[in-house]
């Protein structure tokens, strides 16, 4: 019973690893990131409501901003595409 439980498991385990292999690019080609489906101001309120209270745009220059959005990117688990957009929307909003 065992056996065909962990022979299952590696067999899943070989299919999931053979289905990614195939699903990444060729050598030399750059992977095409989807654009995030929401605006800068939207996934501002999000994610970062989420553990902060929210400061308006203008309690910080965009040379602040852009740290502040650097340093939480890795913190939130963002993704580039989400931190410029969220960027971008601090510092034209001030």
């Amino acid at each position: 019973m065992w056996i065909k439980f962990a022979l299952g498991i590696v067999a899943g385990i070989g299919l999931i690893t053979l289905i990614g292999c195939a699903a990444n690019p060729a050598a030399g080609e750059k992977p095409q990131a989807a654009a995030p489906s929401r605006g800068g101001a939207e996934l501002w309120a999000d994610n970062c409501s989420r553990c902060h209270n929210l400061r308006p745009p203008q309690s910080y220059n965009d040379g602040q901003w852009q740290t502040v959005v650097m340093h939480m990117r890795m913190r939130a688990n963002l993704e580039g595409g989400e931190a410029r957009l969220i960027e971008q929307f601090l510092q034209a909003s001030h």
